[in-house]
């Protein structure tokens, strides 16, 4: 799919000669966007990105910068923070003690990486965030005053589980992002821009969903190794 050739004007480029023109670097104003304003000055492309709904400053144009991320992963940290207390005070106050931790089902091993960025810039989730995070015990005390299973610190194969997961997830997404491209430079057999959003609203609530449905069964395979 890369070898299409798309013209603009009279000039053919190659989907990859796109995307370097999309590199991410800042505008003359500062603003690093997906499609940077060169492009949009061309009177073809500009007059398709348009038609296809977009305009430059559209906030699904600008792309976040470090500094947004760090501002963003502080933010879901300080959040996480809060109902990590309010959990534990809930829970002394129910049974007199509590001391519980966050487990995180996406752990650090994959956010840190070139997946976690997919999922954190392409998919705008935060691995902070109550949909990837388990309460567990910290101590044997909390375990067994509060009934809730021991954190057992980092968990291999449940990593490498989630790992084959992301992996495909990020496969799937680039695959509607080239259709998208497609359509979005001129060429044929991509896809709208409703179908793109569409395809990535589906593949974040599935990302979502099996994390959810992997909860219970960490907290029973937990409880049946502890005892």
């Amino acid at each position: 799919m890369f070898g299409r050739r798309i013209t603009f004007g009279k000039k053919q480029h190659t989907l990859g000669e796109l995307q370097e023109l999309m590199r991410p670097t800042p505008d003359a104003d500062g603003v690093t966007r997906v499609f940077p304003k060169e492009i949009w000055d061309d009177p073809k492309v500009g007059a398709m990105l348009r038609d296809l709904g977009f305009n430059p400053d559209d906030p699904r144009n600008i792309r976040k910068t470090a500094e947004d991320y760090i501002a963003m992963f502080a933010a879901a940290k300080k959040r996480l923070d809060e109902r990590s207390e309010a959990f534990n005070r809930d829970m002394t106050t129910r049974y007199g003690y509590c001391r519980a931790v966050p487990f995180l089902v996406i752990d650090h091993t994959i956010w840190d990486g070139e997946d976690g960025a997919f999922l954190y810039a392409s998919m705008n989730l935060i691995g902070f965030d109550d949909w990837n995070v388990l309460m567990l015990a910290a101590d044997e005390r909390t375990r067994q005053m509060c009934g809730i299973a021991g954190h057992p610190g980092t968990v291999p194969a449940v990593t490498d589980v989630v790992a084959k997961h992301v992996t495909a997830w990020k496969a799937r997404h680039e695959a509607a992002l080239e259709l998208y491209g497609v359509t979005a430079t001129g060429g044929e057999g991509g896809i709208t821009r409703e179908q793109y959003e569409t395809e990535k609203d589906t593949l974040r609530q599935e990302i979502v969903d099996k994390v959810g449905w992997m909860k219970p069964r960490i907290i029973d395979e937990l409880v049946r190794i502890q005892g």
